[in-house]
């Protein structure tokens, strides 16, 4: 870990992490697949890790970019860089791919669990291969006959026959698709439905009541209670239906899978 710093700092909390949740719109979610299959997911990622690596090399190219005088876009939409070619490029890259692997392995660890849940409730069960898609990453790929760095901060890579997952909310379908190799697309494709309001936004315009309803007549088990949780309610977001519809040069859907019980964060 001596070539990463951040990494290094945090490693002794981020062993205590390995294998949780976390908050926001993370969760675990057990499916019914159009396959016939009983699926189940886990969304979930780097943890307090991935955001601190974030955060230290965010300022980092803040303060480069006032110092250089290089900004060309408002700070607040905190898109500064820092080069490639620059040691503290270089650097960054290294964490972030820890990161990644980090969350792989979060994952891995929380579907364990659920397999091992599963298991010993039915007496007789068969797992099969696992599908995992990252989210909010960098990763040099060539695209139009250029090497470039492409940044996928909720979008999934797509390429030709590339299986992906897209989630919906907690009361919506989720997919298992195909991608499509859309070079216009960079190959990639959407990572779920996307907010149609802020979290502050739910919890004050939703009606608990209603949104409550729509779960219940979904027969989806959930863990909603108060208005708190209507930041991650199914009116929040998008019609992943229509979302769906508007990608579908970007992915083939494989399988379409109905929430029957979901853990939030």
């Amino acid at each position: 870990l001596e070539d990463l710093p951040v990494v290094a700092a945090e490693f002794a909390s981020a062993r205590h992490q390995l294998g949780t949740l976390g908050s926001g719109n993370h969760f675990m979610e057990v499916q019914q697949g159009s396959d016939g299959h009983v699926w189940l997911m886990v969304h979930s990622g780097s943890r307090n890790l991935g955001y601190q690596v974030a955060n230290v090399y965010n300022k980092l190219a803040m303060r480069m970019a006032e110092r250089g005088g290089t900004r060309s876009l408002p700070a607040k939409w905190q898109l500064d860089y820092l080069p490639l070619d620059s040691e503290d490029g270089q650097r960054y890259l290294r964490e972030m791919h820890y990161c990644v692997a980090f969350a792989r392995a979060n994952r891995r660890e929380m579907m364990a669990v659920m397999q091992e849940i599963v298991a010993g409730l039915s007496g007789n069960a068969n797992f099969g291969g696992a599908i995992d898609v990252a989210h909010n990453y960098a990763a040099m790929e060539r695209h139009f006959d250029r090497e470039v760095c492409v940044h996928r901060k909720g979008a999934i890579r797509a390429g030709l026959g590339e299986a992906g997952i897209i989630p919906g909310s907690q009361g919506s379908s989720s997919y298992i698709v195909r991608g499509l190799g859309k070079s216009d697309a960079f190959s990639s494709c959407s990572h779920g439905a996307g907010r149609v309001m802020g979290r502050k936004e739910a919890q004050r315009q939703l009606d608990l009541d209603e949104e409550l309803r729509k779960l219940k007549r979904l027969n989806v088990v959930h863990g909603m209670r108060s208005r708190k949780d209507l930041d991650e309610a199914p009116g929040a977001y998008k019609d992943i239906s229509q979302v769906m519809a508007n990608q579908k040069d970007l992915v083939e859907i494989e399988v379409e899978l109905q929430p029957l019980a979901v853990v939030k964060g």
